[in-house]
Formats: structure tokens, C-alpha cells, sequence
């Protein structure tokens, strides 16, 4: 009976985890397979929420939020918020856990704060990102408030964030898939055990 029940535990357990699998990664194919939005040619109003952005950022205003997760009774950092411009009237947020984007936002930053002269605000070198636009939770709005209350500036900004991910790799779909199978084969074992009277 243990081992009956142990079986469609297991099956229940694989096939949810798959499908939770399967469906981040198609999710990801597809937001890449779309065609994403030109970021230098969007105002405040154009940003909707699942649309996928991409362009060369010019300057960033620096990091504001600091996202972490706890491990081995630890906090490590995952990712930083940035204030970027949504246009030329409004702020909004970038996102990112890539250390490799986050060392050129940071550097990016302090030559921006640390520019004199025009001529230096032109010779930033921009850098490049592609993210999805996603809706800021209560949180993080409350977050960014309360940093922008402090910050010089009349601008507006919005409940949207960019966020820029790896993404899921591709292979992982088809592994998805087949823990999906595995799962249903150990619910159908089960079945098969429950109509044998075992």
C-alpha cells in the first residue's frame, strides 16, 4: 500500500514539476522569437507590460534596489534594480541579475557622475540589453518611491520594470517534457496496481 501510494506521489510530483519546466522554457522561446521594441524610440506611454525591449542605454542614474535570497543561512545577492529613463518625461526601473551587465551599468554609472561637460555626457559608452517589461509589485513600487522622493528631479515614473534574465536554456525543454512522461508512466503504474487489487 506504502509503495502504491509512494508511486503517485512520485508520478504527481514529476509530472507538475515538468510541466512547471516545460512551460518557463517555452515561455522564454517565445518572448525571444518575438520582435522587440527599439528602447530609443519609446516615450513613458509606449511601455507595456510582456512587451520585449531592446536597445543601447545611454546613461543610468545607478542602482537602487538590491535583490537577495538566503542560502546556507546566508544573504546572497542575486540581482540590482537601475533607474533608467522611460522616455524623455518619466523614470522607470531596469533589472538584472547578469554580473556581466551589471559591471558595465555600474561603470557606465560612475562615468556618467562623474562627467563635466557635455562632451563627456557624449563619450558614455552605452550599453546594450534586451529584457521584457514586467509590472512592479507593491514592494518594489514602494521602493522606488521612496528613493525617487529623495532624488533631484520633477520626472514621473512608472509601475513597469525591464527585466533582463539568461533565460531558461533550450534544452531543457525537451527535459522537461520527458519528466512529464516519467511522472504520467508512475500514475499509470499506479492505476494499473489499484485495478490488479495490489
Amino acid at each position: 500500500m506504502r509503495s502504491s501510494i509512494r508511486l503517485l506521489t512520485t508520478g504527481i510530483a514529476f509530472v507538475v514539476f515538468g510541466i512547471i519546466m516545460t512551460v518557463m522554457v517555452a515561455g522564454d522561446l517565445i518572448d525571444n522569437a518575438k520582435q522587440p521594441a527599439d528602447y530609443s524610440t519609446l516615450e513613458m506611454e509606449d511601455f507595456k507590460e510582456g512587451m520585449i525591449v531592446e536597445g543601447d542605454l545611454p546613461y543610468n542614474y545607478d542602482s537602487y534596489e538590491t535583490v537577495t535570497k538566503e542560502k546556507n543561512g546566508r544573504s546572497e545577492i542575486v540581482g540590482f534594480y537601475y533607474l533608467i529613463d522611460a522616455g524623455e518625461d518619466g523614470f522607470m526601473a531596469l533589472y538584472t541579475p547578469q554580473k556581466a551587465l551589471i559591471k558595465q551599468l555600474d561603470e557606465q554609472f560612475k562615468a556618467y557622475n562623474n562627467a563635466t561637460t557635455i562632451a563627456e555626457l557624449n563619450d558614455i559608452e552605452p550599453v546594450h540589453f534586451r529584457g521584457k517589461v514586467t509590472k512592479m509589485d507593491n514592494d518594489d513600487k514602494r521602493i522606488l518611491k521612496q528613493y525617487l522622493s529623495d532624488y533631484e528631479g520633477n520626472k514621473e515614473s512608472i509601475d513597469l520594470y525591464i527585466k533582463v534574465t539568461d533565460g531558461m536554456p533550450v534544452f531543457l525543454l525537451p527535459v522537461g517534457i520527458v519528466v512529464v512522461i516519467v511522472g504520467l508512466l508512475f500514475v499509470f503504474l499506479f492505476v494499473r496496481r489499484k485495478m490488479m487489487g495490489r
